[in-house]
């Protein structure tokens, strides 16, 4: 496939296709999660900056993050004219987001659409069809896939693309070879990216952050990827397939350059620290913590955890270093299910994760992950009340999610699991598949209902309240709250 013009001047955006986290392992409705918060789009920051490294000019827009629409939009791609637009799609949103695609060809007749994310790239054959206003998909680790982009026609000797051939696709001396023969082709893979210091920060310049700020403190807050990868095989999270299982680090010291970045030039003193399984690595997350300290940086962050790496040790430092909160993804309450998910845990694990916490003053998040092939009314109710006798400073129920590239959606599909008619528009909140056991309706009805108990227990609202620190945060949390359980009535 040859590009009209040698791509120079790039247009990145989260199309306005509505208002979903947008990274490959959770492409939630943001109004579906316990805590709404929206998170600056680091991920976009990186694809601008390593395409500024080769060069290229770049106008970075959050359209549903930032409130904007189509009109917005549309005088994006009129006054900037680009070359390239790179959009980063979910699965819910891949319809509306093909649409941005061919507003953008209406616009600027020869310019390139680019599709990074991996639902999108499990079903490029589909998704690339004769007709389709995306020319090429981006396969596995996008930022030095982009950068070889930058002022090339030929996409041949890029590895990590698809794209399609024949017909409109190609330039004349490929149709003349492929006999007007319209196919796609896939580029050789791309190999993972080891030395992750190698990329720049992310260009934060070109995001407004203001706009993206903390529910509970309404201060700046920013997303931090301080590594990629996860070692584990849970059936419905794609994270682990995505990084070949395996873990990869920055240095320490680089993170830390750019929490610096971050609090000198923007004005950022709170994080969240990305990854499936940030405390994984003991020694690496004893000498980040460290460095923060040892660099007197006064951050307040958040992180994910497993029930299997935290303990005393990790817990000082991490409290020592501003962490307030940590996310555990416990799953369920039951051992069958947990060991049928691959999750590569126990139940009983989950108790002293939660008082290893509470012993160093760190505030704790509960994620439940229900409606896998098996699960059962007796297997809910475990889960409900591991989630009860936890009682934990926040919890989510979220109804697994059947992604392209899973086993689960493998299981869903082969097993006539799967309500097509719902899905994809369905998600966490409304489920798009039954199990064995339990109709979509009954998992829907189960979660409205155990959110509505947990949430609404007086002891519970008060404990929030008084620990919400202030009349003003208080407030925060109360309106948090309303619009939460106004969520859960309506989902």
């Amino acid at each position: 496939m040859v590009f009209t013009r040698p791509p120079k001047r790039f247009l990145v955006i989260n199309p306005p296709t509505g208002l979903y986290r947008r990274d490959d392992r959770c492409q939630s409705r943001v109004e579906d999660q316990t805590i709404e918060v929206v998170f600056a789009p680091i991920d976009l920051a990186m694809y601008a900056a390593v395409l500024r490294e080769k060069g290229a000019e770049v106008r970075l827009r959050d359209y549903p993050g930032l409130g904007l629409d189509w009109a917005n939009y549309l005088d994006d791609l009129k006054t900037f004219h680009p070359d390239a637009v790179v959009i980063k799609t979910t699965l819910a949103t891949l319809e509306g987001d093909l649409k941005a695609c061919e507003a953008a060809r209406e616009c600027v007749p020869d310019v390139a659409t680019i599709g990074v994310g991996e639902s999108l790239a499990c079903q490029r054959e589909r998704v690339l069809d004769a007709d389709s206003p995306l020319r090429v998909v981006i396969v596995g680790e996008p930022e030095p896939t982009l950068s070889e982009i930058v002022g090339v026609t030929d996409l041949s000797s890029v590895a990590g693309l698809s794209y399609r051939i024949g017909a409109q696709h190609a330039a004349p001396s490929q149709q003349s070879a492929e006999g007007g023969q319209s196919r796609v082709v896939s580029t050789p893979p791309r190999r993972f990216l080891d030395d992750l210091d190698s990329l720049p920060y992310p260009a934060r310049d070109l995001l407004d952050n203001a706009r993206y700020r903390s529910p509970e403190t309404g201060n700046p807050l920013t997303v931090i990827h301080a590594h990629r990868g996860c070692p584990f095989h849970c059936i419905f999270c794609p994270a682990g397939a995505l990084s070949d299982y395996r873990v990869r680090y920055r240095s320490p010291d680089n993170v830390v350059g750019e929490i610096e970045q971050c609090v000198r030039d923007f004005g950022i003193g709170e994080f969240l620290f990305h990854g499936d399984t940030f405390t994984i690595n003991r020694r690496w997350l004893v000498e980040l913590c460290q460095r923060i300290v040892e660099r007197q940086l006064h951050i307040r962050w958040g992180c994910n955890s497993r029930a299997d790496t935290i303990d005393d040790e990790r817990a000082q430092w991490m409290k020592r270093a501003g962490c307030w909160v940590v996310a555990f993804g416990l799953e369920s309450g039951s051992q069958d299910i947990l060991d049928k998910m691959k999750k590569g845990a126990r139940v009983e694990q989950a108790r002293p994760a939660i008082e290893v916490c509470r012993r160093h003053g760190l505030r704790t998040h509960a994620f439940y992950v229900i409606g896998l092939p098996w699960e059962s009314r007796a297997t809910l109710e475990e889960t409900f009340r591991l989630a009860r006798e936890l009682d934990t400073d926040f919890f989510d129920f979220n109804i697994a999610y059947p992604l392209p590239g899973t086993e689960y959606y493998e299981i869903a599909r082969g097993e006539g699991l799967l309500d097509e008619a719902e899905y994809p528009e369905a998600g966490y909140a409304r489920a798009a598949a039954r199990t064995f056991h339990l109709s979509r309706e009954e998992l829907n009805r189960w979660r409205r209902r155990a959110l509505l108990k947990l949430s609404l227990r007086p002891g519970y609202i008060a404990r929030t309240l008084i620990r919400s620190g202030s009349p003003y945060h208080a407030m925060r949390y109360i309106r948090a709250a309303l619009r939460r359980l106004r969520n859960i009535v309506s989902s």
